[in-house]
């Protein structure tokens, strides 16, 4: 009774027409104009259709600051694959493969992000080109068949781990020679050989799942631009060295400090501004598999704030949007909001 009595108590006094419960609203000439507590319900049965703001009013209210959107993005992208792993579809033998590709782009990400803050930015960009490889592979294979991915993809796993130990002899005269039977692995390559033909299996062999090289993978997948832009400039200082971390750099722009470091912000933009879009597509297109409103809404937010500065940065060079509807005689697409294009 006593729990009853207190239940009725509360409605009494939280109550509509309670004269704490009105709500004012103050003019802009001061006044105030009293709102009726069953407006708001009124203006939903008007009105129930979504207003969204525009997007370009939506950027003037976001950062365009690209260290911290990379930081945000990272929190959400690890939060994101905490989600995929619960769901069932991620448990399936093609969504253990995906989340291990999506893994391996978050933590490539969080290591160019430790990798910036100790000034490493040559070092960042050959991680970059790690997470290029991984963005490219993960959509290659979302765009085919699973379950021929899958065979694929096993496949040349065992070929490629075929390839390690034939280089170490088997680990011939080691006590790790017990557990690998030189039988063993090449009855399952011949199994392997006989499910394709001689000019696909040497593909595989040689290029992965795929079958493709990288470049031919990423034309692929729609990402010729971003092969040109960012996997050769980082393929530079995987095989060698970038000329910008050597003194010969000093040398040739001596008496031009400020170009100098024009030259090196730049460099660092570009490496930012590629990491975040590898990354943010991955986590955008991931949270809308697993049908994720909210994780969905603010991957849009930090798409959004990327593009506010790339529209600044100019840090990617990107080509007009079709102008669809024109040729019909209506009116053009406007500029829009088209998250992490290219």
């Amino acid at each position: 009774m006593e729990r009853l009595w207190s239940v009725t108590c509360y409605r009494h006094y939280m109550s509509d027409s309670r004269p704490w419960r009105r709500r004012w609203i103050q003019q802009v000439d001061g006044t105030l104009v009293e709102v009726q507590p069953d407006a708001r319900r009124r203006r939903s049965t008007q009105d129930a259709s979504p207003r969204l703001r525009p997007i370009s009013e939506l950027k003037k209210r976001v950062t365009g600051n690209i260290t911290e959107l990379n930081s945000r993005l990272l929190r959400v992208s690890r939060r994101l694959e905490c989600i995929a792993k619960r769901h069932s579809a991620i448990r399936s033998v093609p969504g253990r493969i995906v989340i291990s590709f999506v893994r391996k782009a978050v933590n490539t990400f969080e290591g160019v992000e430790l990798l910036k803050r100790r000034r490493l930015i040559e070092e960042s960009w050959v991680l970059l080109r790690v997470l290029l490889e991984a963005h490219v592979n993960l959509v290659y294979f979302w765009l085919h068949d699973p379950k021929d991915m899958v065979h694929r993809y096993l496949d040349a796993s065992m070929l490629d781990k075929l390839k390690h130990l034939r280089e170490v002899n088997f680990y011939d005269g080691t006590a790790l020679a017990e557990t690998i039977k030189r039988e063993h692995w090449e009855k399952a390559e011949r199994v392997i050989k006989d499910r394709y033909a001689d000019a696909d299996f040497k593909a595989l062999r040689r290029h992965g799942f795929t079958g493709l090289p990288f470049d031919q993978r990423a034309k692929a997948v729609h990402m010729e631009k971003m092969y040109q832009y960012c996997y050769r400039i980082a393929s530079r200082s995987v095989h060698t060295f970038d000329p910008a971390e050597t003194p010969v750099f000093a040398v040739a722009y001596e008496g031009r400090r400020a170009a100098k470091y024009d030259l090196l912000r730049s460099r660092r933009e570009q490496l930012e501004a590629n990491q975040n879009m590898l990354l943010g597509r991955l986590a955008y297109y991931l949270s809308q598999f697993l049908r994720d409103a909210l994780m969905s809404a603010e991957l849009m937010i930090i798409g959004v704030g990327y593009e506010k500065f790339c529209d600044s940065a100019k840090t990617l060079e990107r080509g007009p949007r079709k102008q669809r509807g024109a040729a019909n005689g209506e009116e053009p697409e406007g500029n829009g909001f088209h998250i992490w294009r290219m």
